[in-house]
């Protein structure tokens, strides 16, 4: 086996609308219709257009849009002025912009707004060892994805794809044991700084460690959305 192989996928951030969202663009501005109901953007600059289009169409890297757009880990201070720009526009629109964790090719977290007035800040601060799982948050397959959720809760957690089991042991406050080393560590950190910033996590005894904790509940459940 070539060494290459053996390297870890690595981390991607990617974004998308809700698939709810739809954008026309009419002369010089940008009509979005959202569940929360119709939007204008007057005059969206190149990279917003180019933005919102490549968006309608699934999870996408906007360093394909802004060569060097930062991920959720750069400091605001290292932004530069095209990502400083679209990032601010993507801020104002957080309710319908869904967030995307990928290892490698293979999609394997997003975290989708719920509700109007959802905001999402990922900060490199990895929760602490104790963080698990909020109380009331309940687990329900649909189909191949995991979901996470809570009525208390501006956003769903998605997990994808063959590490869905593993990430949702590390977001229950587990180190995995001897498959620690999947997903990759960046990718599990990453997860559960974005799990955190949906506001999921809680911070406390981990599971085992004497804390009494309500059980959350797995459903198997298709037809069940949010």
């Amino acid at each position: 086996m070539r060494i290459d192989r053996l390297a870890a996928p690595e981390l991607s951030e990617l974004w998308s609308l809700r698939e709810d969202v739809t954008v026309r663009f009419d002369g010089d501005g940008a009509l979005l219709r959202t569940p929360w109901g119709r939007r204008f953007v007057p005059r969206p600059t190149p990279a917003v257009r180019e933005a919102l289009r490549r968006m309608l169409l699934g999870p996408v890297s906007l360093a394909n849009v802004v060569p060097g757009f930062p991920g959720y880990e750069v400091p605001e201070e290292h932004w530069d002025d095209a990502s400083r720009e679209l990032l601010a526009f993507l801020g104002a629109h957080q309710d319908v912009v869904v967030r995307h964790l990928a290892a490698g090719a293979a999609l394997c977290l997003s975290v989708v707004p719920v509700a109007p007035e959802a905001g999402f800040h990922p900060t490199p601060a990895e929760p602490g060892p104790g963080a698990h799982l909020r109380n009331d948050v309940v687990i329900r397959r649909d189909g191949r994805t995991t979901v996470l959720h809570s009525r208390r809760l501006q956003h769903r957690l998605e997990l994808h794809g063959p590490e869905a089991d593993r990430l949702l042991d590390r977001l229950r406050g587990r180190d995995g044991g001897a498959a620690r080393a999947h997903p990759p560590p960046a990718v599990a950190r990453a997860a559960r700084c974005y799990a955190a910033a949906a506001g999921l996590l809680a911070e406390g005894a981990a599971p085992g460690g004497g804390a009494t904790r309500t059980a959350q509940v797995l459903l198997i459940r298709d037809d069940d959305s949010l």
